[in-house]
């Protein structure tokens, strides 16, 4: 039997064992969801103000053990002559029973602590340049998740690998996925993933750290094209202190990206320094960050600002 197989009969296994339960004992009433990020942003010489996520949806219980979720993306064409469009985001039914769940539809894969997280939970506008672009985006496909209660995560999961919003599997292989997540102590977090398709293999280390006031974490991702022999490599190390816990939070970031190990002065690095203020925590506030790119070859006028404010509900 083929593996994508084997996950998706665990899947529909998993679901038959499923306790029956009242309807009474869950409240399937939808919530609706969703959140606007509003910037202004200075690159070089140019400066323009955007709305970087507009975002809605609704989720919600059908049974104790069944849920779903379905978000949508409210794009601007960016000129007149081009028409706003919407995309979904997130479109998925998902599975749990005690320590397992299992998602069925559209999401997230499961790679990078910090493309998990929600955009709004970011300390920073942007994400890492090498999570932005190593990191597998939304995809179409089934995940398994084995988790006890955040001592240890293991996930894993088979998609068609086209990407978002493609109904279709184009070359009729798959992308596989797997990540696991361990406790070390309170607060103390590491991990590693990885990612196969035909022609490409990505992996990730993670680690992160949240005690009190301070948050620190940092990842190295490398992607290796096998038909090409590339390998692209990135790594960031983020840290936050709460100056004024729940309100003003200060964040420090180093980043690097190489996009070809072949080629000879290509590399990037980014410094950031950047703040967020908190009117009414993440569902209210305020985000600034200033990056500074520094290139291995050609200099480039490319330093970033960004000012973004964020409406969460």
């Amino acid at each position: 039997m083929r593996p994508e197989s084997v996950i998706v009969v665990l899947t529909l296994c998993a679901a038959a064992r499923l306790p029956a339960q009242t309807p009474a004992s869950v409240s399937t009433t939808p919530k609706l969801t969703g959140y606007v990020q509003a910037r202004f942003q200075s690159i070089g010489d140019s400066a323009v103000f955007s709305l970087r996520r507009v975002r809605v949806g609704a989720q919600g219980n059908l049974t104790p053990w069944a849920s779903y979720k379905v978000q949508a993306e409210l794009r601007s064409g960016g000129t007149g002559a081009t028409p706003s469009t919407v995309a979904a985001t997130d479109l998925y039914l998902a599975l749990t029973h005690r320590l397992w769940s299992a998602t069925i539809g559209q999401s997230k894969t499961p790679m990078s602590a910090e493309f998990l997280r929600s955009s709004t939970a970011l300390e920073l506008p942007e994400r890492s340049m090498a999570v932005d672009s190593l990191s597998p985006n939304r995809d179409v496909g089934v995940k398994l998740e084995w988790n006890t209660a955040g001592t240890v995560a293991l996930q894993g999961g088979v998609f068609n690998g086209d990407g978002i919003n493609r109904a279709a599997n184009r070359d009729k292989r798959f992308l596989y996925m797997g990540r696991a997540v361990v406790r070390a102590t309170k607060g103390v977090y590491a991990g590693v993933s990885a990612a196969t398709k035909p022609d490409t293999t990505t992996w990730d280390a993670e680690a992160w750290v949240e005690r009190g006031r301070v948050a620190v974490r940092g990842e190295f991702l490398a992607r290796h094209r096998s038909l090409a022999n590339v390998t692209t490599l990135g790594w960031y190390a983020l840290g936050a202190y709460a100056v004024m816990p729940k309100q003003l939070q200060l964040v420090g970031r180093v980043q690097q990206f190489d996009p070809n190990d072949r080629v000879g002065a290509n590399r990037i690095t980014g410094y950031t320094g950047g703040a967020q203020y908190f009117f009414s925590g993440e569902d209210l506030k305020l985000q600034l960050e200033y990056t500074a790119f520094d290139e291995q070859g050609p200099s480039v006028s490319n330093n970033r600002v960004i000012v973004q404010l964020q409406a969460r509900w």
